[in-house]
Parts: structure tokens; C-alpha cells; sequence
């Protein structure tokens, strides 16, 4: 842990960075409460990549004083719009927030229990993540942290930070952790664990807090309640954390309560304020992982359609009024699936993904409700919790029943993603890849109000025993405690052996880049001049020497593209002497050196790069230096 404790600046840094330019525009704007925080990530995020890139094309350098500058821009505009939108009539403005003075709607007032619940979040799920990540250097072996990786030290190198930076992605989480880096806390692989430590441990329960007290009350029960249910899920944020490894759909779901919790508060309060905060999370979110905003689209029409049932059941709308409503949003959202995917052909390329793990829907529904997802067991105790938590909803809290539509909207496209073979479904689930991993990530978001839900309903139970019935505040401890308990405790190990899986893998295939091999790798790099490039098989780790060592590497993903030099390269090296195409690509990237190693990570795509292999028999190489499983070559043949 003393290495973890070392990195306590990046961790300020990063947090920072991600809350506090959102939090002013917000409270600019007149979102107050702890809605205005949980959402203050987006905002900020929002501001940073668009700024980078805007200040990219205008030719300004990137960093935080440029930073600062756009924020108090930003704040100063917030200001004068919410300035405005006080003077609106009544009938254009909504209702009228109470008024307060100026320090009061900047800087608010903080509920001890708020703080306590969200501590209680932040400390379980530092206690549960940092150990079973290991080391803050330690790397997750999965494909995609190549990538990410690699851009988040490309931005570094280069100081362009923009959406187009080598290609168009969205650069939100790069973007934030590549300005959090700058002032050196922390080198990019540690700085980025960091970094996915601060969405998990402290936007993740911060969002929980604030859409748990919204959709049951803010009690101080149901308050603490939202900042245990933050952990009490291995689907979000502990998958999240490893596999993919997809950081930015980690940032995204880690979000969206916080999102959701605003929608929900401004849509009954009709507040302007409110809505204006919401809006400004809006593109922030696209620029993490636009399914973000498919997600609340979801949510919103699911809350919607709740809310027209709920009308009708209790009179107080039509029933032909209730069926005439949801048919246009139905056809609406009919419309939209099939029209959507035919103007972005991005989308369409999106949907296309297929996955060969198929399930029964049975197992399915066991995989999203029960758990069970790439771990060997039904998580008993949190489906108690659920199954719990609904009921008390059904039974004494029906103003959330709407969450309880978006979970069931959840399990809905979990199940088709991970049963489904009809290519209709695409058109549903192709917003997340049609990836079950991702939606059952995006379930734990209603989930957490479910488990939240428990905590009344267990205190409802034990205070009708006997030694309980005079002692409301020992039935609450007691319910609260059973939360953590039947989660937290119970799932402990296969928590932590799951997440540890993905950083320390069993099987040397499943390495991307063991620490032994780092070291013979950075004793390597020592040897190639700066600015020179080098190429070697992707799959034996050298892409990462990038991101760690700052080495100018032709390759930087696994795998390496289809098209370009980079196919040209991979497929004629091992003929480079007789092809003058693949001397013209390597000179075209300063390409001078190659590394060869027998070690193979297990995303193998061998026909890429057939020309890769084998090193010691390719005419016009001299080889340089052996370090470990690394062998250097010097390109002489061309």
C-alpha cells in the first residue's frame, strides 16, 4: 500500500481536474444540492475535450492555465445565463428557486450524512479495488489498454489533445487524464490506474448517493443505504475495471447516475437551472462514450412510459389518453432505431460487432439478476437485496417504481445482447457493441436504488421483533449493516480473485507485458535514438514501449490495422531487401530498428503481421542486442 499512498497527488490532481470546472458552471447555472456535484464530472470533461480541441485547430498550447482560463470563461457565461433565466417570467422560467445569497448558491451546504454516505462509499470500494489491483504500475492485460494508453501518451508528446488526435475517438478520458498528467504526478500507467480508481471509488458513489436519495427519499436510512449499495455490485465497477479493458465506457456508466439523479430532479421540479446543469452534462457524455446518452435516453422514455401507467392506475389520465401516448412513443422510437444506423454509418459499423458466446435466455436472466456474470456462482446475497428492494418499492415507495422499469429495460437488453441470434436486435443493443458485458454494467444503475430500497425494507422487518420494536435507530444499524454484510463481505474473494485476474493473469499467453519483460524492454529502448521508430509484432507487448518508455513505435495497438503502411509492413518485412513498398513505409515513419520475441499475447492475429516473425533469418537486419526475450535488430536493408 505504500505505493498506492505515493500516489495520493495524482489522485488529488485527478479529482480536481474532474469536479471542480463542472462544479462552478453548474452552480452557475443554479443546480444546487448534491445532484449539481455528482454531474459536475460530465461538465468538466465536456469543457476539457472541447476546449483542447478547439484550442488545437486556433494553434493555442493545451494545459491546465489554459484550463483555467476556459473555465473561468465558462463560469463567467454560466453566471450571466443563470443571472438571466432569474429574471424570466414565471411561465418561461418554471418554478422559482428559493433565493440565497451569493456565496450560498456558489458553495452550498453540505449534509453531514451525504458526506458520511459517500466516505462510507469511497472507503469500500478503495478497501475492495486497491488490493486486488496490486501495484498503481501494475498493467491490466487486456487489448484495449494498449490503445488507451498509447493515446494518453500521445497527447502527452505531442500536446494535442484534440478528438482527431491520431484519428477521430472520443477523447474525454484521455483528454482529462492527459491534462491531470501534465504537472508530472504521475507516469501514464499509474497516472491512468489512478485515474479509474477516482471514476470507481469516488464519482461511481457519489452519483449512487445523489439518484438513491432522489428516487427514495433523503432520509438518513436511505442516504447511507446509497453509499453501501455503491459496492454492492461485482458487475459495475469491478468488471469495468479489467475487461476490455473499456475505461471509457468505465467513466461513462460511472457518470450516468449522476446524470439521471439531475433529469429526474429537473423534469418535477421544473426548475430551468436544473435543466440547464442537465444539458451541460449533454456533451460531455458523447465525448466519453456517446451509448452514454443512449442510456438516458432509455431511462428518460422508460421514466415516461412509467409515468403515463402510473397516471392511468390512479385516474388522474385517460386510459385512451395513456394508449395514445405511448403509441406515438413507440413509433417514434420505432422510427428512430431503423433511421439511425442508415445516417451515421459509425453506428452501423457499431451494431455490426458479433459475439459467439451465446446463452440460453434462462441463463441469461441468471447472468444479469443473479450476477453470474463470468464468475462462477449466483451472487445469493445480492439478488436477496434486489428481489428485497423491489418489493418495498411495489409495497411503500411507488414514486420509484419508474427505476424499477429501467432496471427490468436493463435485464430486457441484456438478455437479447446475450441470447439473441436475430438480427433485428442489432438495432437495439448495437449502441453498446451488443456487448452484455456493458448493459449489464448500465443495470447496476437502477440496481443500485433496488439494493438501496432493502435497507427500509429490513428495517420494516426487524422492527416488528420483539427486542426491536422500541429501538428504531438499532432496526436501522442493523438493516444498513446487512447491506454490506450480503455483498461486500460475503463476495469478498470472488471479488477480489476476479478483478485480480485481469491484472495478474495464470496463463503466460494472457500477459500482454509481464514486469520482467518491461525491464529487458526499457533496457532496449536505451539503445534506439530518440525520434527513431521501431516496429515488432504486437502481440509480443512491444506496442506498449510507447507508452511506457516514450520509444517512437510504428505499431500501438493490438492488433495492428488492416490497411496502410502499417499492413504493408507487417506482411513484407521479412522481404524487405526485394521490396522497395515496404522500404518507402518504414522511411515514411522513420521505422530504422525491429524487435523480435517469441513471447505471444493470445489476441493473436498472426496473418497481419506475417513478415514479423522470425527475425534472425531476414536479409538486411544486423542484430544489435538480446535482453531476455527481446531481440533488437538494426534495419540495414533498405
Amino acid at each position: 500500500m505504500t505505493q498506492w499512498v505515493e500516489t495520493i497527488p495524482a489522485f488529488v490532481v485527478l479529482t480536481v481536474v474532474l469536479f471542480l470546472p463542472g462544479w462552478l458552471v453548474v452552480r452557475a447555472l443554479g443546480s444546487r444540492g448534491l445532484e449539481a456535484l455528482a454531474v459536475s464530472p460530465a461538465v468538466s470533461v465536456g469543457l476539457i475535450a472541447a476546449a483542447a480541441t478547439v484550442a488545437q485547430r486556433v494553434g493555442i498550447a493545451w494545459g491546465l492555465a489554459t484550463l483555467a482560463v476556459v473555465t473561468l470563461l465558462a463560469f463567467a457565461a454560466a453566471w450571466g445565463v443563470g443571472l438571466l433565466v432569474g429574471r424570466l417570467p414565471l411561465r418561461w422560467a418554471g418554478t422559482r428557486a428559493p433565493t440565497v445569497s451569493p456565496s450560498r448558491r456558489l458553495l452550498g451546504r453540505p449534509r453531514p450524512d451525504v458526506v458520511g454516505a459517500i466516505a462510507i462509499g469511497v472507503l469500500i470500494a478503495l478497501v475492495t479495488i486497491l488490493p486486488a489491483i496490486g501495484r498503481p504500475d501494475e498493467l491490466v492485460d487486456s487489448p484495449d489498454a494498449v490503445y488507451h494508453l498509447n493515446r494518453i501518451a500521445l497527447f502527452l508528446d505531442t500536446g494535442n489533445f484534440s478528438i482527431a488526435n491520431p484519428t477521430f475517438y472520443p477523447n474525454g478520458f484521455h483528454a482529462w487524464v492527459a491534462t491531470s498528467l501534465l504537472p508530472g504526478v504521475a507516469d501514464v500507467l499509474p497516472g491512468t490506474n489512478v485515474a479509474t480508481v477516482v471514476l470507481a471509488a469516488v464519482v461511481w458513489p457519489v452519483g449512487c448517493v445523489a439518484l438513491v436519495r432522489h428516487a427514495l427519499g433523503s432520509s438518513r436510512l436511505v442516504t447511507y443505504a446509497g453509499g453501501l449499495a455503491s459496492a454492492a455490485f461485482v458487475s459495475f465497477p469491478t468488471i469495468l475495471l479489467g475487461w476490455g479493458v473499456l475505461w471509457p465506457n468505465l467513466m461513462a456508466t460511472a457518470l450516468t447516475p449522476g446524470a439521471l439523479a439531475l433529469m429526474l430532479q429537473a423534469a418535477r421540479s421544473r426548475r430551468v437551472g436544473q435543466w440547464l446543469g442537465f444539458a451541460a452534462a449533454l456533451p460531455g457524455l458523447a465525448l466519453i462514450q456517446p451509448n452514454a446518452l443512449v442510456a438516458l435516453v432509455v431511462f428518460a422514455l422508460v421514466w415516461f412510459g412509467s409515468a403515463r401507467m402510473r397516471a392511468g392506475l390512479l385516474g388522474h389520465l385517460g386510459w385512451w389518453a395513456v394508449a395514445r401516448d405511448l403509441a406515438i412513443l413507440t413509433a417514434a422510437v420505432a422510427v428512430g432505431l431503423l433511421i439511425a444506423p442508415v445516417v451515421s454509418a459509425r453506428l452501423a459499423s457499431t451494431q455490426s460487432y458479433q459475439w459467439n458466446d451465446r446463452v440460453t435466455t434462462w441463463t441469461a436472466l441468471v447472468e444479469v439478476v443473479g450476477g453470474r456474470l463470468q464468475i462462477p456462482h449466483v451472487l445469493w446475497g445480492l439478488l436477496a437485496l434486489i428481489v428485497l428492494g423491489i418489493g418495498w418499492v411495489v409495497m411503500r415507495a411507488r414514486a420509484a417504481l419508474p427505476v424499477v422499469a429501467m432496471w427490468l429495460a436493463c435485464v430486457v437488453l441484456y438478455v437479447m445482447a446475450a441470447s439473441s441470434t436475430a438480427s433485428w436486435t442489432a438495432l437495439i443493443t448495437g449502441y453498446w457493441y451488443n456487448d452484455k458485458v456493458r448493459l449489464a454494467s448500465l443495470a447496476a444503475v437502477p440496481g443500485v436504488v433496488l439494493v438501496a430500497a432493502a435497507a427500509p425494507a429490513l428495517r420494516a422487518l426487524l422492527s416488528k421483533l420483539p427486542p426491536l420494536r422500541t429501538r428504531p435507530m438499532v432496526a436501522a444499524a442493523l438493516a444498513l449493516s446487512v447491506l454490506p454484510l450480503s455483498t461486500v463481505v460475503l463476495d469478498a474473494p470472488t471479488r477480489s480473485d476476479f478483478l485480480s485476474s485481469f491484472f495478474r493473469p495464470d496463463a503466460p499467453h494472457k500477459v500482454i507485458l509481464s514486469f520482467e519483460a518491461q525491464d529487458s524492454l526499457r533496457e532496449i529502448a536505451r539503445l534506439i535514438p530518440p525520434g527513431e521508430g521501431v516496429v515488432g509484432r504486437p502481440e509480443n507487448g512491444t506496442p506498449l514501449m510507447f507508452a511506457l518508455f516514450g520509444t517512437d513505435t510504428l505499431y500501438r495497438s493490438i492488433p495492428i490495422p488492416t490497411t496502410g503502411d502499417e499492413i504493408v509492413i507487417g506482411t513484407g518485412f521479412n522481404d524487405l531487401v526485394n521490396r522497395p513498398d515496404v522500404c518507402a513505409a518504414l522511411a515514411r515513419h522513420n521505422v530504422r530498428w525491429a524487435i523480435d520475441s517469441p513471447h505471444t499475447y493470445w489476441l493473436d492475429r498472426p496473418e497481419r503481421t506475417s513478415g514479423l516473425t522470425d527475425l534472425d533469418t531476414v536479409e538486411g537486419l544486423e542484430k544489435v542486442k538480446t535482453v531476455g526475450d527481446y531481440t533488437l535488430y538494426r534495419i540495414t536493408g533498405c
